[in-house]
């Protein structure tokens, strides 16, 4: 009859590291659950820890307390290493004390060395105790043996996750591996996949920026993770700063990513899926919701279902993305609970989320869904009827005074917050620091490598590939994102041109290189472990810019009467030249004595006018009296009326004076609109402003008597 631990040695290797693991990510999970239902299915009578302690050298010895495992591993690697490694079940009891590792039984939740002891039943002022811990370096040494022996293996029987970090070491391993369930690794896939990861993790994405998206993504809902996994997830994301290193589900999440083959993980199912994360996409200048799926490779055309059976045939298309979506039309319920589509090769899937982040699409020109606040540029969130107000003030908070909030053309009760860019990193900082249910929107990627964002491009087509990050006009230049700091102090070294120096920079906000006024010419900026090189100069063109004029006024010591055909390059003053047809842009001149000023559509937006002072350039080459006292400004896409104030009276005027205005129909709670209608209420006589009155007044209204 075999001994217990070699039962349990050949249970476990099947169990972890059969041919259904193969190229796969394996975790030797091991908790109460698992063991018994283990046991149960092959019949095994001696629990796991039993048959590890019968193994084991207690008493009246100077052989170490698990030499007769330490021998079978020796005979094990002298004869070629084949099949999993003899130390599996001393690994799994391992795994088992880490499993009950929570604060109770007056033991905390760190606590491994308490339930390591526990799990034999060793009282903790047992002379046995001393050479338990004593055990912890060889089964540390076990742990490194397994890892080894499945990255020599080539993936032939799973992929490694076994883990630790310099502050846990020997512990580390054991902890790494409870972690993460069976059950939970399904739901990573998903995750994954929703998160458009891509597979074998190709783009780079580090740990941390992994355990940031998995905290969002499983906020406020169940995403049926393991109440272990969850509780690590908490823990790992108050840790703040990683003064000690990074948590070990960063690195545990970082292995799993770069295993990930791009499938999800379906047990009941022999084939294995492509999975996708759904996008929701605002088209046509904010009027028209559309769904969004990126091509997944090698799948270049497959027919999708739907649960209430209709069917849609993708094909890839321009951008690297799919249509054939165009008649599934984005819905209030789709987005509150949630859309699959899938076939027999291919899984797409929206999470359903009360708070959607919003990016301009390189490629498409369109505002689609993404997973991280970018600073620096312009930004959409289209936010619940539940979480609309909590949006609101969040944005308040961040120092963007171009924010505007309009509905959300076909969802009742959505609104979307155009406009949304973080210019004042201190008020953002407070914003992201001070937290909140929907904070999660607004925050960055956590970069392990520096980037440049911004800057004034020019010839965009001589960007030679990934050796010049680009081009910049002088004054211009781009502003730098630093990679989160590893030091004690919280710095990051930094080196422009081979000159290094320590920054105290928060990584969510960018450093501005303009300030440091560059000389022209080509310059490297970045960290020791990465590096972008730029150029700047005055200007590209050193003869005439493409586009410039062919008629001209000749430049020489005498005026010239009349505009002459310029063929030469020789000094003339020139045009641009004009295009047959040109649609100027709407326009409306606002005096600077003008106190306060703002634009108004039917919707409830409000766009503020601010004044600008006129530059110290232009005060310093021109006399006073030049100096112009209006200030042309752009009138925003949809606005109607024209509403300022100056010193003694409100205005109002027509946007277009031709145009028919159309009603208004603000919701509820456009209370700064309807201030702003009223501060005027009696001043224009205009056809159609006395409506828009009428509906500032019902809002106001409205607002009192909740108020009661």
């Amino acid at each position: 009859m075999k001994r217990a631990y070699d039962q349990w040695h050949e249970v476990l290797s099947e169990e972890f590291f059969g041919p259904d693991h193969a190229l796969q990510s394996t975790v030797l999970y091991v908790d109460d659950e698992v063991e018994r239902e283990i046991a149960e299915r092959n019949g095994i009578d001696t629990p796991l820890a039993q048959a590890v302690s019968d193994e084991m050298y207690w008493e009246g010895s100077d052989r170490p307390l698990l030499w007769r495992v330490l021998s079978q591993c020796r005979t094990w690697a002298a004869k070629g290493s084949v099949g999993a490694p003899p130390s599996l079940p001393v690994l799994a009891v391992s795994v088992l004390a880490a499993t009950r590792m929570a604060t109770s039984d007056g033991m905390l939740r760190t606590n491994f060395r308490g339930r390591w002891y526990q799990v034999f039943r060793v009282p903790q002022e047992s002379r046995k105790v001393n050479r338990l811990d004593r055990a912890l370096d060889d089964v540390a040494a076990m742990w490194e043996e397994l890892d080894s022996w499945l990255e020599d293996a080539g993936g032939l029987y799973g992929a490694s996750t076994v883990s630790t970090d310099e502050h846990y070491w020997r512990i580390g391993y054991p902890i790494s591996q409870a972690l993460v369930r069976r059950a939970d690794r399904q739901v990573l896939t998903r995750f994954f996949a929703t998160t458009r990861l891509r597979p074998r993790n190709s783009t780079d994405v580090p740990g941390r920026e992994l355990l940031r998206r998995l905290t969002a993504w499983s906020a406020g809902r169940d995403r049926h993770l393991s109440p272990r996994l969850m509780e690590e997830l908490q823990f790992a994301s108050e840790s703040g700063n990683f003064g000690k290193g990074d948590p070990l589900i960063v690195s545990l999440l970082e292995r799993l990513a770069y295993d990930w083959d791009g499938t999800l993980h379906e047990p009941d199912r022999k084939q294995r899926r492509r999975a996708l994360g759904l996008r929701l996409a605002v088209t046509d200048r904010g009027r028209r919701l559309e769904w969004l799926a990126d091509a997944a490779e090698g799948v270049e055309q497959t027919t999708v279902r739907i649960h209430d059976g209709r069917s849609f045939t993708l094909r890839t298309d321009y951008g690297n993305v799919y249509s054939g979506l165009e008649t599934l039309h984005p819905s209030e319920p789709q987005l509150r609970l949630g859309v699959r589509l899938e076939s027999d090769d291919l899984v797409i899937e929206w999470v359903p989320q009360e708070v959607v982040l919003l990016r301009m699409h390189s490629d498409l020109g369109e505002w689609v869904s993404t997973e991280y606040f970018e600073p620096g540029e312009q930004h959409w969130i289209l936010a619940s009827s539940a979480a609309a107000g909590q949006v609101g003030s969040m944005l308040s908070s961040i120092g963007t005074h171009t924010i505007r909030e309009v509905p959300l053309p076909g969802i009742p009760g959505w609104r979307i917050f155009k406009g949304v860019r973080a210019v004042d990193s201190t008020a953002f900082t407070r914003a992201l620091d001070s937290g909140g249910e929907h904070v999660h929107v607004l925050q960055p990627q956590v970069r392990q490598h520096a980037k440049l964002i911004g800057g004034l491009r020019i010839a965009r087509e001589y960007r030679a590939g990934s050796s010049v990050a680009g081009h910049y006009l002088r004054g211009g230049e781009p502003d730098l994102l630093l990679p989160a700091a590893h030091s004690p102090d919280g710095t990051v070294e930094v080196a422009l041109d081979g000159k290094t120096s320590k920054l105290r920079a928060d990584p969510r906000m960018p450093f501005p290189l303009n300030c440091l006024r560059l000389e022209e010419g080509q310059h490297e900026v970045g960290t020791s472990s990465s590096s972008r090189v730029f150029t700047v100069y005055d200007g590209f063109h050193e003869g005439l810019p493409e586009g410039t004029g062919s008629l001209g006024y000749k430049c020489d010591k005498t005026a010239a009467p009349r505009v002459s055909s310029a063929e030469s390059e020789d000094a003339w003053i020139r045009g641009a030249a004009a295009p047959a047809r040109t649609e100027l842009p709407r326009t409306v001149i606002v005096r600077r004595e003008i106190l306060e000023a703002f634009f108004l559509d039917p919707y409830g937006g409000v766009v503020p006018v601010h004044i600008q002072q006129t530059p110290p350039w232009v005060v310093k080459r021109l006399p006073e009296a030049a100096v112009n006292r209006g200030l042309e400004v752009a009138v925003p896409e949809g606005a109607v009326w024209f509403v300022y104030r100056t010193p003694s009276r409100w205005w109002v005027r027509l946007v277009s004076p031709n145009a028919v205005v159309p009603a208004p129909a603000p919701s509820g709670d456009n209370y700064r609109w309807a201030y702003a209608v009223l501060s005027a209420g009696d001043k224009c006589s205009e056809a159609g402003w006395s409506a828009y009155v009428q509906a500032a007044e019902a809002v106001i209204r409205s607002h009192d008597r909740s108020a009661e």
